[in-house]
């Protein structure tokens, strides 16, 4: 099968920034270089770097030219939650991929974790106290406590895993009914507590995350 010149085009522009070792903010060739490299019509490479554009690989800054994207899962997100719709996808294999991705951090996260982090955590779990008194614990401030748990690790992909777990939940929430943790507060509090004393084992740990 003919692998279509936009595909082609899309292919060349990834192996340059392969072949050359370059990174995000990195500038590029111009749309005219890439041309004369690759053979292909302006057309061609424009429709190439338009697709690498949509998937966060190249950027694209008026007046200064072509730069190498930063790492962004934000296509992903945009895709998912019209995919969960169409294929009826249950809600709770995305949560249940979270949750496996984290049970396999907790431990080492724990490591790291100083009592200024569980300082934080603890005042994250009081506001969500508090907004619980006043009906459903808002997603964002979940989404903090999950971050603020994981970042003494210094790892951006798992952040960035997390910030998109969760922004898919709330794209889903606000077409679909979702399911409301009625222990979230619970939930969160006996994490910190468990890490607090050291009581960290595989049973108890994973059993909450996969809940929380």
């Amino acid at each position: 099968m003919r692998v279509p010149l936009s595909q082609q085009a899309h292919d060349g522009i990834r192996q340059y920034i392969d072949e050359h070792n370059l990174g995000p903010g990195d500038q590029l060739p111009s749309e005219g270089q890439f041309c004369q490299m690759l053979h292909m019509s302006k057309a061609s490479v424009r429709e190439g770097i338009k697709s690498l554009e949509m998937l966060g690989v190249v950027e694209v800054r008026h007046g200064r030219g072509l730069f190498v994207g930063s790492f962004s899962l934000e296509p992903m997100v945009d895709a998912l939650p019209y995919k969960l719709r169409m294929d009826d996808t249950p809600l709770h294999e995305i949560l249940q991929i979270r949750a496996a991705i984290e049970e396999g951090l907790i431990v080492q996260a724990s490591m790291v974790l100083t009592e200024r982090h569980l300082s934080e955590l603890d005042a994250l779990v009081q506001e969500m106290r508090l907004h619980s008194k006043e009906g459903e614990v808002p997603p964002e401030v979940d989404r903090a406590f999950h971050l603020a748990l994981f970042a003494p690790l210094g790892n951006s992909l798992l952040d960035n895993l997390i910030s998109t777990f969760w922004e898919i939940y709330a794209r889903f929430s606000a077409t679909q009914e979702a399911p409301i943790n009625q222990h979230a507060v619970e939930d969160h509090d006996e994490i910190v507590a468990a890490i607090r004393l050291s009581l960290i084992h595989i049973s108890e740990p994973t059993r909450l995350l996969s809940i929380s």
